[in-house]
């Protein structure tokens, strides 16, 4: 994650913090005798059309975790397509236990295999493309094609 720099609105404070600190340092009174007070904050931003004001931190929070968290979202997506893969091949199973499989069920792993995409992390993509193999063998020994 990479940070840019202090909050905007913090910037100023900090600044007018350290300036009086240096005089404060500075004079003969010292720092005990000394008030730092901060200069006043701008005005925070507000929302279209209303008084309340948008914290500048939290947009910015959000535009970071926006921008960091995709691999991890591309992953998360991922898994659960294979889970999804996975969950239809058990329900399939059962089913062919218990007779033979709903033409729904195997509509179900076509529609599955059809929008199956290879995901980017190597050892995920060969879990994910044995899963979608053992899909199609199975749609295969049912004569549904693709």
């Amino acid at each position: 994650m990479r940070i840019d720099g202090p909050n905007p609105l913090l910037g100023p404070a900090l600044l007018a913090a350290l300036a009086a600190k240096d005089e404060a340092f500075s004079s003969e009174k010292g720092l005990a005798d000394q008030k730092l007070t901060p200069p006043p904050l701008p005005a925070a931003p507000t929302a279209a059309g209303t008084a309340i004001p948008l914290p500048a931190t939290s947009v910015a929070m959000l535009v970071t975790l926006a921008a960091v968290d995709k691999p991890g979202e591309r992953r998360r997506r991922a898994i659960a397509q294979a889970e999804t893969g996975l969950d239809q091949l058990e329900r399939l199973r059962d089913e062919l236990a218990t007779g033979t499989p709903t033409p729904e069920r195997l509509r179900a792993l076509a529609e599955w295999s059809q929008g199956f995409t290879v995901p980017d992390d190597p050892e995920l993509a060969g879990i994910a493309r044995e899963i979608e193999l053992r899909v199609r063998v199975e749609l295969a020994k049912h004569d549904v094609s693709l």
